[in-house]
């Protein structure tokens, strides 16, 4: 019986329901947790990523499983002709470790952004768009076969360039797409639930053994695509030895994505804007965990430190401590039980607390580079804008954009070295997907 790895990352809680549709579809299900041994993880026929938030979602769906040493693994079983399929956060992570599209190596070439709609938990119709066993997953749905499936995610949107999509069209590797009931394939919502290009669902890369799936057949009684799985290794069958568990994973040197330096321009403020920058009084697991992944990467002279960003453009000239009081105070930008905020006006920098606005002479842990991040469809900002000025009342606010600030501390000897840690980091696009967001520089 072909056996498949259900991976389980922390945070995964889609492993279950996996679970039984692989047995279901005539297979052995095996849980294997991300640092089980690597040389166990080779003896398995095929590989399930499920859905879940793995790592809670910090610093972007997926881009920590995606760059974690298990998935080296993967990668090197992939081109061995092993099917792996990955849904929701699953997909996710295929697509930060670039398996997915694949259309260069590993490159990165997508993103799975924000849907533009916030986080949907409905149901939507997708239709097979290619020919019958175009992939390991399709071998039993006739081209132009649809059905009904539930989706629940906040980043599911497809984000692929002109170019890199008419070659996904050409190869054949846009596999499911959003439909309406009668399998029409229209773009508007709720039919495209979350705004995909080219309302892809499911994307496979061009060698058609990895699926990168946003809706979930495992939550149904819809089995034909594991089935087909099944198919496509009782074509290619193995007969590897059976598990040796409970050893400690053999530790590997983690293989980088291997990209092209992305653009980042440095950053200038918004006429009539200032910034806040807020911080968190308790530790910062988001930032710690960056770091951890950095460490993994060999990047183990780096720290990293991190602020929530507000851009805030107003229409007028209010009272200044009288606005940033209500706007604080309305806790739509920050929780002051827990966080802190740093007001930047020009060349002024201000300490919020409940007193008023204390001057200070920077932002804590100012990095050697700092870097905002933002989403280039900054959905979160447009609705921050909408609630403080519809139902807050506070009509001095021009626009909103919302954002993350890296603060990036690199020990090296000298600055030539430290140059060649940021260059490496950058190509890593472990910091930012450069399709889906923008990154500046704060100096």
């Amino acid at each position: 019986m072909h056996r498949i790895a259900i991976i389980i990352f922390p945070g995964t809680n889609c492993h279950q329901e996996s679970f039984r549709a692989i047995k279901k579809a005539g297979m052995e299900p095996v849980y294997f947790r991300w640092n089980e041994s690597y040389e166990e993880l080779k003896k398995f026929d095929g590989y399930f990523i499920p859905g879940g938030f793995s790592y809670e979602d910090r610093v972007r769906s997926g881009a920590i499983a995606a760059r974690d040493q298990i998935m080296s693994v993967i990668k090197e079983e992939v081109l061995a002709g092993k099917p792996v399929i990955g849904i929701c956060n699953g997909a996710q992570i295929l697509v930060e470790s670039g398996m997915i599209p694949g259309l260069s190596g590993h490159n990165l070439t997508a993103a799975l952004a924000s849907n533009e709609r916030g986080y949907l938990n409905i149901w939507v119709n997708i239709i097979n768009n290619q020919e019958q066993g175009c992939c390991a997953f399709t071998i039993d749905f006739p081209q132009g076969e649809h059905f009904c499936l539930p989706i629940a995610h906040g980043e599911g949107r497809y984000v692929i360039d002109d170019d890199q999509l008419k070659k996904l069209i050409d190869n054949g590797q846009t596999v499911f797409r959003y439909c309406d009931d009668n399998g029409q394939i229209k773009e508007e919502y709720p039919i495209n639930p979350n705004g995909a290009v080219y309302n892809l669902a499911g994307v496979c890369n061009p060698q058609g053994n990895v699926l990168a799936l946003m809706p979930h057949p495992e939550r149904t009684s819809h089995v034909k695509i594991f089935e087909s799985m099944k198919k496509y290794l009782d074509k290619n069958p193995k007969s590897d030895p059976r598990l040796d568990r409970g050893r400690n994973p053999k530790q590997i040197q983690i293989s980088k994505i291997q990209n092209s330096k992305p653009k980042i321009n440095g950053y200038q403020v918004t006429a009539n804007a200032f910034e806040i920058y807020v911080d968190l009084i308790i530790t910062d697991n988001e930032a710690q965990t960056l770091t951890n992944a950095l460490h993994q990467m060999s990047f183990r002279n780096v720290e990293v430190y991190k602020k929530k960003h507000w851009e805030i453009v107003l229409k007028d000239q209010p009272d200044f401590k009288k606005f940033t009081k209500d706007l604080i105070t309305s806790g739509e930008l920050l929780n002051t039980n827990k966080e802190i905020a740093y007001i930047k006006l020009k060349d002024k920098i201000f300490k919020y607390s409940a007193e008023g606005l204390t001057p200070v002479e920077s932002i804590p842990e100012v990095g050697d580079v700092n870097l905002l991040v933002r989403d280039k469809n900054d959905y979160l900002g447009q609705g921050k804008l909408n609630t403080l000025q519809n139902r807050l009342n506070i009509k001095s606010v021009k626009s909103v954009k919302s954002g993350v600030v890296w603060q990036i501390k690199i020990k090296s000897k000298t600055q030539e070295e430290a140059k060649k840690v940021w260059e490496e980091i950058q190509k890593s696009n472990i910091l930012f997907n450069p399709f889906s967001q923008e990154a500046l520089i704060i100096c």
